[in-house]
């Protein structure tokens, strides 16, 4: 885009608007001072009143508003242009000559009757002569001025009539050719805004607020910890339109390229502003550069250009370019709040460490600038669809910083506040100053819709990634030329480089054999970004940064509009290159890619659509949006071959065609899909106080509500949403406000919708203390979406410390995958193992002696040995449960353990990927068994596909598993949680022990006695594994069952392993393990449910059992402050000691959690 710097007082930009070169000016504070002060806001004078005070007016306010009126209406000459006053002077010169001339005549005539008429009479009458000579002379006086008077004044206006119509004639020609035109009169229409003004909803100016709250955020000085928007009003004195015209259409119709130039519009490119669902994914790749300047440019220069590239897309279709001036000017407040109030306002929050607040009412003084519109005309109601706007140069805003009590320090005199909030507003609009726009959908706007109705994600990529062969060494060795690899491979997208996915770490390998999945959305940024798909090799370094081993890109839209990997997927091995593509490296990748598009409506669908009932087909669709385009644009007189019909058609199309699929249950056929999660606002949201000297206040206070949305004890609110029990995405913090809008969204690639479970938890940011959960939103998706594909609510918020309501909205695309049974599942999960392991025939008698050891990547357990079998030492449940996560990228080890002095040996293992595994169905699994040796286990349990190392070598034998994996964490998983890495999974653990305490989860299946007795048998076996999986943080009974490969741990040592864990406990959590501890040793066991006595044992066995729920809500010994800081102190260091013991690993390459920008 054009975007020279300042230059003669301007700088040349392209206007997002018409597409054409225009030379721009930023506004100065001389600009600002000479616009006009607002007018008085309507109803404070008789001119505008209404109502009651309207018909109250005294007569003398009625003959002013008469004269007003009069003026006014007077004043509509002023449209006409102003008469050449030179050709009026030459004829008013004439007039006038000729009246004088006219006038002496007449005169000098009439004074010569009376010397004519003494002459003849003079002798006979004397006196009679000169009275009679005097009296003609006056009386013809008189009459000549009289008639002249009169004569001059209508020549005058007939010469003023002329020349003004002659004039207004020229002007209308001349406007034609004239370079700078005067805008139209706006004053009925700031008067129409005067009105609407004050009683337009201020919740509308709040993306424009979230903005400039995330700019104060990013830029904060460093002795503020945070700062808050808690407050805002557009005042009672509107903004003012100062001209506003018509611009030509320009060169809008064309797509303005990176490199700023017009492409030609006969080139083969659609825009997604005529059919969003279609138009980047058809466009074609043609020529495009293959240049690298992407990977070496900043993040914000990328962000800067997506914010060009949008406004710079060729518009389709009628639209109008329109250029306003505006311009806010408040007039002098006084020193109350009920008069500044009146004008435009912040209500500003800054928080100092030690919980000081700082309150700051930054006043709006003016505004003032000029700004381009293109509206997208539309034949439906409310005849816009979007909106393209952008700056012609820097607005120019001027705060007024004030403090809003007596007794505080005037900030007016500390630049630093005042500079700081209005560098924050200049950046807010320097957003969209052009070559910059900002795209509006007015018509969803205008309809009051503010919820989604499609996703922003037009398809998703699917990626096997199988092996690499070949590559660079990544660590070198001294001892022989021969180096090794701690590889992984890295998702990602060319241009914007954040890794989305990544693999496992194979250690000390150069043949990984990885097979893992990953997924990534593909957005309209990529599309217009022209990105390109990244797949990197890394070589992990447990100190130092990891080593680029080699890269693998494939263009985005050439993926897409290929027919080999379009809705299927295409087997692939590409080498690798280096930073510049030309740049070989050695080595390649084999992995498997596929573009999936969303689904189009079908059939299914079109039964269960509720919008039109009558259109149950495809065709009856297509006919009804044909019908309906050609009736709307009947008077156009369009042919049925016209682009702006077949545009309509299109538009129509889709418009009809989302409202229909949201309006139906998601399909049963494609139940992969996009999910979109979007967070708008909570409205009620506080934190109940247990002290005491609150429950004594009146409960019907009138003002309690409204004191509870200034009180400074209001929660500092954030959002989290977990997905399949896995923490996704995290808002930002709202501090101090009981009505938080946050208008945080997601989207994410889902495999099953029917199994998937969504968790809106919100939490109170604190410091010195974990932050508390307010509450929680639990959102299965089978039951949420049973009706439609898209969901709005009120949702309450249940099981935490607070209470509030929050909206949420969430909408669900299908996708054109149909993944495997085996990909449908979750990556958390617990293995049970239902009964015996048995031993297949040809496996050798000696190892049919040994004990097995059976473990996943978070638990282990034993079985021994009984006749070719494999059971429990404990005969009453012959079931074993392990804990995992990331099911897909870990595999189930069955070692053969031999004693032996010194440490035990492996003589033999078997191995079970477990992406081989259909969520909760009952499988028995044949694996094979292959020779020991902590090579070849190292191999097996981290590359795929294991053979034996050696060529030929044969498995001894195999056994028969049968196993069911459980999706979702589980009480299995809370010795993982609890380490001290996890808080994320401590979190999700806290959420669960929520859903279980409340009852919001799914009940155990209850058995019909008539049902067969084999299936019986297995529900009942199923009700078994629930109770034991559920989790539930007072219950020790779902434990991981980790166990010593020796066997001959006695009572004393399980004694001391226990009271080991109950030691570090205490030293992890003081509180919370302290009293866990103390309950057990003093008030052991359980109370009788039947026994209603409560004596101090009693009483203590009730807290041990449910002392986590009361504390997860602050009651019991956590609803003092000074408990809840102990306990936090206790995890600070524990997390000290984990950072320390993790620097010796390699650390997961996680993308971790989304935050909001």
């Amino acid at each position: 885009m054009k975007k020279n710097k300042r230059h003669d007082g301007g700088r040349e930009v392209t206007d997002p608007v018409t597409h054409m070169p225009i030379v721009i000016y930023d506004k100065t504070d001389k600009d600002l001072n000479s616009a006009p002060e607002n007018e008085p806001e309507v109803g404070t004078k008789h001119e505008n009143a209404t109502g009651p005070q309207g018909a109250s007016k005294s007569e003398e306010e009625l003959e002013a508003e008469r004269r007003d009126s009069q003026r006014s209406h007077n004043g509509m000459q002023k449209v006409f242009p102003p008469p050449d006053f030179e050709y009026m002077r030459k004829e008013l010169a004439n007039v006038y000559q000729q009246a004088l001339y006219t006038g002496l005549g007449v005169i000098g005539v009439v004074a010569a009757v009376p010397f004519v008429v003494a002459s003849w009479s003079g002798r006979l009458y004397p006196q009679f002569s000169m009275f009679f000579g005097l009296t003609c002379i006056v009386a013809s006086g008189f009459g000549v001025a009289a008639g002249l008077g009169q004569w001059m004044r209508k020549k005058a206006n007939e010469v003023f009539d002329d020349e003004v119509w002659d004039a207004a004639r020229r002007e209308e020609f001349a406007a034609v050719d004239s370079d700078a035109e005067l805008p139209e009169s706006v004053q009925w229409l700031n008067s129409l805004f005067a009105a609407i003004w004050p009683l337009v909803n201020p919740d509308l100016f709040s993306s424009f607020i979230d903005t400039i709250e995330d700019v104060m955020q990013a830029s904060l000085p460093k002795f503020v910890k945070m700062v808050s928007v808690d407050d805002m009003g557009q005042g009672n004195e509107s903004l003012r339109i100062l001209g506003v015209r018509w611009l030509p259409t320009g060169a809008a119709g064309q797509t303005v390229g990176a490199d700023g130039q017009l492409q030609d519009p006969g080139k083969a490119t659609e825009s997604d502003r005529t059919d969003p669902e279609n138009g980047q994914e058809q466009s074609s790749n043609n020529g495009g550069k293959d240049d690298n300047a992407g990977d070496d440019a900043s993040k914000h220069d990328g962000q800067d250009q997506s914010a060009i590239r949008e406004g710079m897309e060729a518009e389709e279709g009628d639209f109008v370019n329109m250029e306003l001036a505006f311009s806010y000017r408040s007039r002098s407040s006084g020193k109350s709040m009920k008069e500044k109030a009146k004008n435009a306002h912040l209500y500003l929050k800054f928080y100092l460490p030690g919980g000081i607040a700082v309150p700051v009412w930054v006043e709006l003084r003016g505004i003032i600038g000029i700004m381009r519109m293109r509206l997208q005309l539309t034949p439906d109601p409310p005849f816009f669809s979007l909106c393209t706007l952008t700056f012609l140069g820097q607005p120019k805003a001027n705060l007024s910083c004030v403090p809003l009590s007596k007794h505080s320090l005037n900030l007016m005199d500390v630049p630093l506040i005042s500079s700081f909030v209005q560098s924050a507003i200049d950046a807010s609009l320097a957003e969209f100053v052009a070559p910059k726009s900002l795209t509006l959908n007015l018509k969803d706007m205008l309809v009051g819709e503010d919820f989604k109705k499609d996703t922003m994600s037009k398809g998703v990529v699917w990626i096997l990634i199988k092996r690499a062969r070949g590559f660079t060494q990544g660590d070198g060795n001294i001892v022989s030329s021969q180096g090794t690899s701690d590889s992984y491979v890295t998702v990602s997208w060319g241009k914007f480089g954040k890794p989305v996915a990544s693999t496992r770490i194979i250690e000390d390998d150069q043949e990984p054999d990885w097979h893992e999945w990953a997924s990534i959305l593909v957005s309209p940024e990529e599309l217009n970004a022209e990105e390109k798909l990244r797949l990197q090799l890394w070589d992990s370094d447990k100190w130092t940064a990891d080593d680029d081993l080699g890269r693998v890109e494939l263009d985005l839209k050439d993926l897409m509009n290929n027919p080999e990997s379009h809705n299927k997927i295409q087997e692939r091995e590409d080498r690798f290159h280096g930073q510049d593509p030309d740049e070989n490296m050695p080595g390649t990748l084999t992995w498997s890619v596929g573009y999936f598009s969303k689904t189009r409506i079908t059939q299914q669908q079109l039964d269960q659509q509720t919008v039109n009932e009558e259109i149950r087909s495809k065709d009856a669709l297509k006919k009804h949006v044909s019908e309906a385009a050609e009736h709307k644009l009947r008077e156009a007189g369009k042919a049925a071959d016209d682009d702006e019909l077949h545009q309509q058609k299109a538009q129509d199309f889709k418009e009809l065609e989302d409202s229909m699929i949201i309006s139906a249950p998601p399909s049963n056929e494609f139940t992969s899909g996009i999910l979109s999660v979007q967070i708008h606002n909570i409205t009620g949201l506080e934190v109940h106080n247990l002290q005491k000297q609150d429950k004594g206040k009146n409960d019907a206070d009138e003002d309690s509500e409204e004191q509870a949305e200034q009180t400074d004890d209001m929660p500092d609110s954030y959002c989290t949403i977990i997905l399949n029990h896995r923490k996704i995405y995290r808002s930002r913090t709202k501090p101090k406000n009981s009505k938080p809008f946050f208008n945080a969204s997601t989207e994410r690639f889902i495999k099953d919708w029917k199994t998937t479970e969504v968790i809106i938890s919100v939490r109170d940011a604190r410091e010195r203390e974990e932050d508390p959960l307010i509450g929680i939103v639990y959102l299965p998706l089978e039951k949420v979406l049973a009706k439609k594909s898209q969901v709005m609510n009120n949702f309450p918020l249940v099981g935490g410390i607070g209470y509030g309501r929050a909206r949420i909205s969430m909408v669900w695309r299908s996708v054109e995958a149909k993944l495997p049974p085996q990909l449908l599942g979750w990556d958390y999960g617990t293995i049970e193992i239902r009964g015996t392991i048995k031993a297949k025939d040809g496996l050798l008698d000696n190892m049919k002696q040994h004990r097995i050891k059976i473990r996943t990547n978070l638990g282990r357990a034993k079985m021994y040995a009984d006749n070719g079998e494999w059971t429990k030492k404990d005969k009453e449940d012959d079931s074993v449960f392990l804990p995992l996560r990331k099911r897909y990228a870990s595999p189930l080890i069955i070692e053969f353990r031999e004693s032996s002095f010194g440490p035990d040996k492996t003589p033999a293992f078997a191995v079970l990927w477990l992406h081989e595994l259909i969520d909760e169905r009952e499988e028995v699994h044949s694996l094979k068994v292959w020779n020991g040796g902590k090579e070849n286990l190292r191999k097996a349990e981290s590359c795929y596909g294991y053979n034996g190392l050696k060529e030929g070598e044969q498995p001894l034998g195999e056994v028969e598993v049968p196993l069911k994996f459980w999706r979702g964490l589980s009480g299995y998983h809370k010795a993982y949680a609890a380490k001290v890495k996890n808080g994320d999974l401590r979190n999700v653990m806290e959420c669960l022990d929520t859903i279980s305490d409340e009852s919001l989860g799914d009940e155990v299946d209850v058995i019909d006695s008539d049902s067969d007795s084999e299936q019986s048998d297995e529900r009942s076996g199923d009700n078994k594994a629930k109770k034991k999986l559920k989790v539930h943080t007072n219950d020790s009974s779902s434990s991981s069952e980790d166990s010593n490969d020796d066997g001959k741990r006695g009572l004393n040592s399980v004694v001391s392993l226990s009271a080991f864990k109950k030691a570090k406990n205490v030293l992890r959590n003081p509180i919370d393990g302290g009293v866990d501890t103390a309950t057990s040793v003093l008030a052991p066991g359980h109370n009788d449910s039947d026994d209603g006595s409560r004596g101090i044992r009693n009483s203590l066995r009730d807290y041990k059992d449910h002392h986590k729920q009361l504390h997860r809500k602050h009651r019991g010994i956590m609803q003092f402050r000074a408990a809840r800081e102990v306990d936090h102190l206790g995890s600070k260091f524990s997390r000290m000691k984990g950072n320390v013991s993790g620097f010796f690993h390699h650390n997961d390459k996680d993308a971790g959690i989304e935050t909001e920008v």
